[in-house]
């Protein structure tokens, strides 16, 4: 009789563990599909380096332009593309054999097409120069001769996007410049809802080379955050320096200086770093205002006072 009893039980206590089971699947199942809608869009690389002719990238130009894959500049993996530009209208194409989905379902703010650049033609900015730089806490910077790079989107439909970014200072690391497109760009087409590259055009407003090391889809949320300018006393006739310490993600950012509020608050320089030289004492409200140069992300202002002595 005990036996059986305790046969019972054990059959019990199996029903009962494959019922947990089932409903532990059953959760599972409900529970998975909202894990991976909630999971943040991820790094999506459309070239890395690999060797275009394998990966069927067809490289040619567009006008006098040219693009060719190169080993002269590598920025990751063993290839770069190398392109020749002529102006804004005269550069490289890329040609993809199997067309690059950028969206699918509308347009997302916070995804960006990010390119890394290497440019041949670059020069350095001295802020500073002269007995300035010794007087001073500002440093020089490499940045490209070119101030403007043009993307030329097109999809396999035939639509065509179009994107002019400002060249910013290359990493003070590697010398590479990043600069990004955002998504919000291809609703210059109308009711767009899906984009797949076909090809890719690249120039510069002025000629020369420039090697394209990465090319990816990213995701960016940071706003933009402006460090607090410094109060502080000068004298007259003396050449004051004022630098921007920002940051906007991937996004690239537009500076405007006004030195004197009392007149209105205007762009009297529209550099990082920015120098002014009062003429006059008394005590004068000094406005930074950093914007997103795709208008995209809010404008920050700081503001400080500046003590000028006679």
């Amino acid at each position: 009789m005990w036996l059986s009893i305790e046969l019972q039980w054990r059959s019990i206590r199996m029903r009962c563990l494959h019922f947990r089971l089932i409903f532990a699947v059953i959760a599972i199942c409900m529970v998975a599909p909202l894990m991976l809608s909630a999971a943040p869009a991820k790094e999506v690389a459309i070239f890395k380096g690999d060797e275009p002719e394998k990966d069927s990238i067809i490289l040619g130009g567009w006008g006098s332009g040219a693009a060719v894959q190169s080993k002269e500049m590598i920025f990751e993996g063993g290839w770069s593309i190398k392109v020749t530009t002529q102006g804004l209208y005269s550069g490289g194409r890329i040609e993809f054999g199997e067309p690059v989905t950028l969206f699918t379902d509308g347009i997302d703010k916070t995804r960006y097409v990010q390119f890394v650049l290497f440019f041949n033609e670059s020069q350095i900015i001295n802020p500073a120069p002269g007995f300035e730089y010794a007087m001073s806490d500002v440093e020089p910077y490499r940045k490209p001769k070119a101030s403007k790079v043009r993307f030329v989107f097109v999809s396999d439909k035939g639509q065509t996007v179009e994107a002019v970014e400002p060249t910013v200072a290359l990493d003070q690391d590697d010398n590479w410049m990043r600069v990004a497109v955002p998504l919000e760009k291809f609703k210059s087409i109308p009711d767009i809802t899906e984009f797949r590259m076909k090809q890719l055009m690249i120039f510069t407003d002025s000629p020369g080379t420039v090697f394209l090391g990465l090319m990816r889809m990213v995701s960016d949320t940071d706003p933009i955050k402006v460090d607090p300018l410094d109060s502080r006393t000068t004298s007259i006739l003396y050449t004051e320096y004022f630098v921007a310490n920002a940051a906007g993600g991937v996004s690239s950012l537009n500076y405007a200086w006004d030195f004197d509020s009392s007149d209105g608050i205007l762009a009297e320089s529209t550099e990082r770093i920015a120098k002014h030289t009062y003429k006059t004492g008394g005590d004068y409200t000094v406005t930074l205002t950093v914007s997103d140069a795709d208008g995209i992300k809010a404008p920050v202002t700081v503001t400080t006072v500046i003590s000028v002595t006679d």
